[in-house]
């Protein structure tokens, strides 16, 4: 079976059929706690969908999950080790630390008390450790609980609205649960933030109950950060940093902004197809955003004939008490590309963690190359890769 071809659409694969009584969503609940806290380990696959809804295209990640209790543990109550195939890296979580390993660039960046999610928040992997959160999280929002019959199965259907943010932000998260196993075959999380909603599916399959070899895993583990020493840095690292961010091959979220100095409204998707775009992330008060500035100007003017076009996106200092102290930097440097005034949702949504950050975005509107920080020996490679897609 191609499990990349399965389709995510609810509408294709289950069928409403009827509400629980109180009685019944009560004892669905407490029978998913009970059923889970009976294994002692799981294994399963599952088959990632995200796309933003401006965005035309999807991305999908194929992972392999292992999970093992371990009551000693006081973070997770447990092991944990994701295969990721679409980079491809693997993730470990063992006694209080993450792990994540990066086979392409030789390294492995250790994250001590990691409490983030392994692939998102729907991924069911904390809630096998610790399924009593998943029956306060059910009881606390009053969640909707269905008998539903999905590919054929009978299961149950809960649909959990969490409280709205105090910026707005809406979330809702359904997890379809097959009746004979007690396990997710399916799970889809929206949130829906100032006019963007964003959605992540997962299809659960190939689930195996209390087979896992711990052993085995941590022999692998040994050999694997044999070949992929430690980063000392550590979650502080450059490396630690790109890898929160948008991989390369994912679709460059779409976002509109203000042309600085004219107030003219900018679309990222009226420029897609039309040349190679870098997008620089910075404000006025980092230093190695400043640093930055000459190279990036000077590889413009040098490439701009070519289709290359580099835009520099600013949301810290978009604001009223700060634009005295923009007018005044910005004047004092000649800069040849054009400064983008964004809002703060934008570089949540490139997943921005430090500054600078630079994004090149291929003609195809994906995501090619990520750059954190600058020095001359990091903006080598930024001019390595324009290069190579110019010339492509």
């Amino acid at each position: 079976m191609n499990f990349l071809k399965i389709s995510f659409s609810l509408a294709v694969f289950f069928i409403l059929m009827t509400g629980c009584t109180k009685e019944e969503k009560k004892n669905i609940v407490n029978d998913i706690k009970l059923e889970t806290n009976a294994h002692q380990s799981v294994y399963f696959k599952a088959l990632e969908k995200y796309f933003y809804s401006n965005q035309p295209d999807t991305t999908l990640t194929e992972y392999d999950v292992w999970i093992k209790r371990d009551p000693s543990d006081s973070l997770r109550k447990g092991f944990v080790w994701v295969d990721n195939h679409y980079r491809p890296y693997n993730m470990v979580y063992e006694k209080g630390t993450f792990y994540l390993t990066i086979p392409p660039k030789k390294t492995t960046v250790p994250y001590p008390n990691n409490k983030e999610d392994f692939i998102s928040s729907i991924d069911w992997i904390d809630t096998f450790l610790k399924p009593e959160g998943f029956t306060e999280l059910v009881s606390k929002n009053n969640a909707v609980i269905k008998n539903i019959e999905f590919k054929g199965e009978p299961c149950a259907g809960i649909e959990i609205k969490l409280p709205k943010g105090k910026d707005g932000r809406e979330t809702t998260q359904t997890f379809i649960i097959n009746k004979k196993n007690l396990f997710p075959v399916y799970a889809k999380l929206v949130v829906k933030d100032k006019g963007i909603t964003y959605t992540n599916e997962l299809d659960f399959y190939d689930v195996i109950f209390d087979d896992v070899n711990l052993d085995g895993l941590k022999e692998r583990q040994k050999r694997i950060i044999a070949s992929n020493p430690l980063d000392p840095e550590g979650g502080e690292s450059d490396v630690a940093y790109e890898e929160r961010m948008l991989h390369p091959g994912v679709s460059a979220p779409f976002f509109e902004g203000k042309y600085y100095g004219t107030d003219k409204t900018f679309k990222l998707e009226d420029h897609i197809g039309k040349g190679v775009i870098l997008v620089d992330f910075w404000y006025t008060h980092c230093p190695p955003c400043v640093r930055a500035m000459p190279a990036l100007s000077e590889l413009y003017t040098k490439y701009k004939d070519k289709g290359l076009k580099i835009y520099g996106l600013n949301s810290v200092d978009n604001q009223p008490r700060s634009m005295d102290n923009l007018n005044k930097f910005l004047k004092k440097r000649k800069l040849s590309y054009e400064v983008i005034l964004t809002q703060p949702e934008v570089d949540q949504a490139y997943k921005i963690k430090a500054y600078p950050s630079m994004y090149i975005i291929d003609k195809k509107g994906k995501v090619s190359f990520v750059e954190v920080g600058y020095d001359k020996e990091k903006f080598k490679k930024v001019i390595e890769h324009i290069e190579k897609l110019i010339n492509e």
